[in-house]
């Protein structure tokens, strides 16, 4: 099975729904155009624009990307609660994104600084092609997603379950 990044997109009204209740909202099948998987490939993609393995540089929107912000509840989702990011720095995210293509991705690319500083879920035997795409592949898709929250003015809730 293994630590999988999911990411959940939510207006006010929902925010205060889930703050107040339960996350478990986020599963349910009227809510799948809110939710995005991308697998695996979240430890990497943090690794590869923030360059360090858990936290940031301060000041760097992007180390809220992966992790979010804050706790929107006690709710353990499998490895801790959902994280939030709210509207005002989605934005600033889905902008500093917007700078990221797949040459400079490909840029801060390096296989053995990713089995060196063991970012999951990469091993030493990666085929670092494979693994390069499989990651840009969720990036793009956490790109679009980031982007599409900011177009509608919505909180982003991160967490692994």
């Amino acid at each position: 099975m293994g630590m999988i990044g999911y990411f959940f997109r939510a207006d006010d009204g929902l925010l205060e729904k889930i703050k107040n209740g339960s996350t478990g909202i986020v599963f349910q099948d009227d809510m799948e155009e809110q939710l995005l998987d991308i697998d695996k490939a979240w430890h990497a993609i943090h690794f590869l624009v923030t360059g360090h393995k858990y936290d940031s540089d301060e000041g760097d929107v992007l180390g809220s990307l992966i992790f979010g912000e804050t706790p929107v509840n006690d709710d353990d989702l499998g490895y801790g609660p959902a994280m939030l990011v709210e509207k005002e720095k989605v934005s600033q995210i889905a902008k500093a994104l917007d700078g990221w293509d797949k040459d400079r991705f490909r840029e801060r690319f390096h296989m053995k600084d990713l089995i060196e500083n063991e970012i999951y879920p990469v091993m030493d035997d990666e085929d670092e092609e494979q693994f390069f795409t499989y990651v840009w592949e969720y990036f793009l898709f956490l790109k679009e997603f980031y982007q599409q929250a900011a177009k509608e003015g919505q909180h982003v809730l991160t967490f692994i379950a």
